[in-house]
């Protein structure tokens, strides 16, 4: 029955048409959000920095398409207490797969991810002339920042300002909870200047304290739409464009060079046996999405949160109800 459902998401071409491959170097990190599943104080990885050239190409022979974006990402890549030669590492890496991808017709956009907050920027400087990566950086406005910290991070977005292609936002409860309240200091600059883009929460061991419900996530959405309509993915809801699910599509490859589908899977819960495509099922069941009148412009939700641990607290779907405030003239 499952296989027959994959087929059916198949022909109808809801799957990506771009690659994505997130490279977790290492796991050291100068932050330690309390959403995030990593061993902020191991470094194991830093060494083997270089092997993910042939991990990455690798990954995109098996799974070819001609357009690749490439993210790399701690911990926290360019953490001060890094040695200064990993950003040597890095500039090779970048040479060796833009190359690769010359060679073989594939557009590689390399991206590095950050928290952004550090203060010794030499190296990042070195790089980006060297070797003009993009920077991606990533925004918490409900625990991860002290002062101190805070005040660097809004430095270093101001003085990396054209380099940064996004900010990204997870959608935890806490988080979606400042929004609501209208409690997010630095976020109307962070809109002004950047493509925001508002990203699931993967579930970890404190999942109970982050996940949001279905209404959560609803009530948020519209929100945004409202307040804050050119936030990305919510702004392509209002355009009549086929949507592409994401959800578990993107290959991560982890510091002792394992890769699958989802980082959750390859560390917290490995004992998870359940295949993806029948996440996929489950939710396409749960939520009666083929007959949707939304479907084929709808992204879906993450499946794995919905497998691990269901946020449904009602029978009516609450992407169905977003895109129904979209079309109609609340807006």
């Amino acid at each position: 029955m499952s296989s027959n459902r994959i087929d059916v998401i198949t022909i109808l071409d809801k799957r990506g048409k771009t690659g994505e491959i997130i490279v977790t170097l290492f796991e050291y990190c100068n932050l330690s959000c309390k959403f995030c599943n990593q061993d902020h104080n191991d470094l194991f990885g830093i060494d083997k920095i270089l092997e993910k050239i042939d991990i990455v190409k690798e990954v995109i022979t098996k799974t070819p398409k001609e357009q690749y974006s490439v993210h790399f990402m701690g911990g926290e890549v360019f953490a001060d207490k890094l040695p200064q030669r990993v950003y040597e590492d890095y500039k090779r890496v970048c040479y060796e797969l833009h190359t690769w991808g010359l060679d073989h017709g594939i557009d590689i956009e390399i991206c590095f991810t950050s928290n952004m907050v550090f203060n010794n920027t030499f190296g990042l400087d070195s790089l980006l002339n060297d070797a003009s990566p993009t920077l991606i950086t990533s925004f918490d406005p409900a625990g991860r920042f002290n002062k101190e910290t805070f005040e660097t991070f809004k430095a270093n977005v101001k003085k990396y300002k054209d380099h940064i292609k996004s900010v990204n936002i997870i959608m935890t409860k806490p988080t979606i909870h400042k929004f609501l309240t209208k409690d997010v200091e630095f976020f109307d600059y962070l809109y002004d200047n950047f493509d925001i883009y508002f990203d699931y929460y993967t579930p970890e061991k404190n999942m109970k304290m982050f996940i949001p419900s279905d209404i959560e996530l609803r009530d948020f959405m519209i929100y945004m739409i409202k307040n804050y309509p050119k936030v990305l993915p919510f702004a392509d809801y209002s355009n009549k464009i086929k949507k592409r699910m994401t959800c578990m599509d993107t290959i991560t490859i982890m510091p002792d060079n394992s890769y699958g589908n989802c980082t959750i899977l390859l560390k917290d819960f490995k004992d998870v046996k359940t295949a993806k495509q029948e996440m996929e099922h489950e939710w396409f069941e749960q939520y009666n999405c083929l007959q949707c009148e939304h479907f084929q412009y709808c992204a879906m939700g993450c499946f794995l949160s919905n497998h691990m641990q269901s946020f449904r607290t009602q029978e009516t779907c609450w992407l169905s109800e977003v895109y129904d405030v979209v079309n109609s003239d609340t807006c």
